[in-house]
């Protein structure tokens, strides 16, 4: 597919048009769509194991939805194909050059946003959070052309892909919950390996088998496997109480979740590039289980461990 005809003059517009202060402001509020999986996990050791659960399944989808969108659109990001991204982008250089490596339509920072503010607008019926949740996915969107990073109609379209997304999971999520609990758990286990994997090998094919941007999606779909897996068994064995203990504890819960997700993520990725001569597909496979292992570490040790340590009660096993 040739290049789109995006709006480019308004990058230009934006470029020259910068200031030091806003230029900082707007790279922390792009930094903040790199987050959720934060936000999410104290969600989850905090306030409502559920809701993360469907926040963190909804963020993957999303992701890898996104990514497959790029592969079929194959749009280069603004200034690259004019060779000036690295002085018409407000990024560091390095990571200038890794972003000039990906495609650029829609915009993944404006869906994901769209997709993980507007399911929480539905669910929190509180105004304060409200508008937060609209000025986050106004300010999150709106950073990326001005950084130089996007152009403004990826940015309409990420919006409208995570609208979509969002509303998917507000009118379904409850529904298709219902169906996934009436399976037994060999069954869910086999169906989320089988539909990540698929989602991995469906973003090489559309991109021609090539490596890449392709691999991007390994991270999403194995974190929604280890996810999907660990949840079944944290609530049979485990079933900790999120909003049980004192708000110490909770704290305490987040950073040893998120210690825990750290060392994980270092020891398995350590261990896999300890491994030489190494084949592309079991290389592949291997990152793969890395990133399921990841999920899996989050959603069910972490509660294991803080409530052996006394930091959180364990509660009756309800419907889900």
């Amino acid at each position: 597919m040739p290049p789109l005809h995006f709006n480019l003059p308004i990058l230009e517009f934006l470029a020259s048009h910068r200031t030091p202060l806003l230029t900082q402001f707007f790279l922390a509020v792009s930094a903040l769509g790199n987050l959720y999986t934060v936000i999410i996990t104290l969600i989850y050791v905090a306030w409502n194991k559920k809701v993360a659960i469907r926040l963190a399944v909804l963020m993957s989808l999303t992701s890898s939805l996104n990514i497959l969108l790029k592969l079929i659109i194959k749009n280069p990001r603004p200034f690259v194909l004019e060779g000036t991204y690295l002085k018409k982008w407000a990024v560091s250089p390095q990571a200038a050059r890794s972003l000039a490596l990906e495609y650029s339509t829609p915009s993944g920072h404006a869906m994901a946003a769209a997709s993980f503010y507007l399911y929480l607008f539905a669910l929190v019926r509180n105004g304060y959070f409200r508008a937060f949740a609209i000025a986050a996915i106004v300010l999150i969107g709106f950073s990326r052309p001005y950084l130089g990073v996007h152009y403004v109609e990826d940015v309409l379209l990420g919006w409208a892909a995570g609208l979509g997304c969002s509303l998917l999971a507000v009118k379904y999520c409850t529904a298709i919950g219902r169906i996934w609990s009436r399976f037994s758990y060999p069954i869910q286990v086999g169906i989320a390996v089988v539909f990540s994997l698929v989602l991995c090998l469906l973003s090489f094919v559309i991109n021609g088998g090539a490596l890449g941007q392709p691999s991007e999606i390994l991270s999403d779909a194995g974190f929604l496997a280890g996810v999907l897996i660990a949840y079944p068994l944290e609530r049979r064995l485990v079933n900790f109480d999120p909003q049980s203990s004192s708000l110490l504890a909770k704290a305490l819960r987040l950073l040893l979740t998120v210690c825990l997700f750290g060392c994980t993520s270092l020891l398995l990725t350590k261990a896999i590039a300890g491994i030489s001569n190494m084949p592309a597909l079991p290389g592949f496979l291997l990152q793969y289980l890395r990133f399921t292992a990841e999920g899996f570490a989050v959603i069910f040790l972490a509660p294991l461990l803080f409530t052996r340590m006394g930091l959180a009660d364990s509660a009756p096993v309800s419907a889900d």
